[in-house]
Formats: C-alpha cells, sequence, structure tokens
C-alpha cells in the first residue's frame, strides 16, 4: 500500500515533533527544572543542586524570620507601650527596607496589633508605598483598627491613589466601620466617574448604614448628602472638608494610645 506525500509529510513532521519535544524534556531535566516528571534528573547536574541548596536555605529563612517576627509581637500584646514601641520601630525597619518582599507584607499585617506611634506612622507610609501589594495589605491593616485615623487613612487612599485595585479594597474596607466619618469617607468613591468604584461604596454602605438602597447610586448619592452636603465635588486634595476630617483625626491621635 502506497503512502501518499501529504500523509508522508505528516509522518515526518510528527516524528520530527517527537525528537524535538524529547529533547527539551532532557534539556530541562539537566539544567535543574524542580518540576515534572523528570525533576529528579537534575540532580546530574551541579548547578542545580546547588540551585536547589540555596534555594531551600531562603525557603528555611523567610520562614524563620516570619516566625521570629511573630513571636516579637505575640511577647508584647499585653506589654507596656514602650516595649510595643521597641517591636514596631523593628518591623518597621523590614517594612521600609527588607529586600524580600514578602516579609514586608508580614510585617505591614503585624503592625495593627501594636497599637502605637511607631505601628501607626509606619502604616501610613505603607499606605503611599510604591509597591501596590504594600499598600493594599495596609488598606488591610486599617480595616482591623477601630479608630478615625484607621477612617481617615482609608478615605485619603480613596480619593489620591492611582491604582483602582487599592481604592476598591479601600472602599471595601470602609464597610466594617460605622458613623458619620465612615459614610463621608465612602462619599467619595460614591461620587467617583468610575462605575465599579460607585458600587463598592454602594455595597459598604449597605453594610454600615443599614439602608438598603441596593445599586441605586443615584439614591445613595442624596443618602449621604445629609452627613457631607459637599465631599464628592472633587478628589481627596481638593474638598476642604475632608481635609478637615484629616486634621480633626490627626489632632486626635495622641489619644488613641492605650
Amino acid at each position: 500500500m502506497r503512502i501518499n506525500s501529504s500523509s508522508r509529510l505528516q509522518a515526518v513532521e510528527i516524528n520530527h515533533l517527537i525528537r524535538f519535544s524529547f529533547l527539551i524534556l532532557m534539556l530541562t531535566a539537566l539544567v535543574g527544572c524542580a518540576e515534572g516528571p523528570l525533576w529528579q534528573s537534575g540532580k546530574l547536574s551541579p548547578w542545580a543542586r546547588n540551585q536547589w541548596a540555596e534555594e531551600a536555605k531562603i525557603a528555611d529563612t523567610l520562614f524563620e524570620r516570619k516566625q521570629r517576627m511573630t513571636a516579637s509581637v505575640e511577647s508584647v500584646l499585653n506589654a507596656p507601650i514602650e516595649q510595643r514601641q521597641k517591636v514596631a520601630e523593628e518591623i518597621s525597619e523590614i517594612v521600609h527596607r527588607d529586600p524580600i518582599l514578602l516579609l514586608r507584607l508580614h510585617g505591614v499585617r503585624m503592625l495593627p496589633q501594636l497599637n502605637c506611634p511607631a505601628s501607626q506612622s509606619t502604616l501610613e507610609d505603607a499606605s503611599r508605598d510604591h509597591n501596590t501589594d504594600i499598600r493594599i495589605a495596609a488598606v488591610k491593616a486599617w480595616e482591623s483598627m477601630p479608630s478615625d485615623a484607621a477612617v481617615s487613612q482609608l478615605q485619603e487612599m480613596i480619593g489620591s491613589d492611582t491604582n483602582v485595585d487599592v481604592r476598591l479594597a479601600a472602599t471595601r474596607a470602609l464597610s466594617s466601620f460605622s458613623g458619620r466619618k465612615a459614610v463621608q469617607a465612602l462619599s467619595l468613591a460614591l461620587n467617583d466617574p468610575d462605575p465599579a468604584l460607585q458600587l463598592r461604596a454602594a455595597e459598604s454602605l449597605t453594610k454600615n448604614t443599614g439602608e438598603s438602597f441596593g445599586r441605586d447610586i443615584r439614591a445613595w448619592q442624596d443618602y449621604v448628602k445629609q452627613f457631607a452636603p459637599s465631599i464628592g465635588e472633587g478628589t481627596f486634595q481638593e474638598n476642604s472638608n475632608a481635609k478637615e476630617l484629616v486634621a480633626e483625626s490627626q489632632s486626635n491621635d495622641g489619644n488613641q494610645y492605650r
């Protein structure tokens, strides 16, 4: 039986493809890929063995450092503010300067438990960090701190952050707060031209006010006027009422630590 030229060509192409795929798999194994069915073949390569050793060392170091950080915080939870301040300053150094992002994120998550001036100032810096993940971690940290300062920081991030994910996270976080200042902060998102931010603000307002206007943005905008008549007409920096709220919060910062 004769095989036509088209079928023969396909057979040749398939044969070459199989050979090429096998070659790629062997090369991958030799350079030390730690995934897939041939990963153990990497032991043939001294470079691969050294690479794995270095990666294991980094992983162990990261785990140990996170454990030490957590233990340091837990050891001073009920301690006087001076001791909490010292631990917060140590974590602040990590958040500001450590080259490992995962350690910086862990530090930001630990800070709210310390409740001292150093922890708050570090979170304020984290809220303006160049890294988006750090800023989102700061949002979650503020959410766990029931204070006017937290509301003001989240309000500032809604009005001034350039990343929409950070602004959405801050808007969602405000659902955990109640009271006039939280509504005023959400007014910024509610009056923003971004529909996603408006809907997130409506969801947060539903939770912290108990009202049920659903996704009716116009109804929510009318509702919040009784709390903040002029908020929402500009950005956070342009709105004088928003600035007055921040100033009022900052004047009370010295009384919030226990």
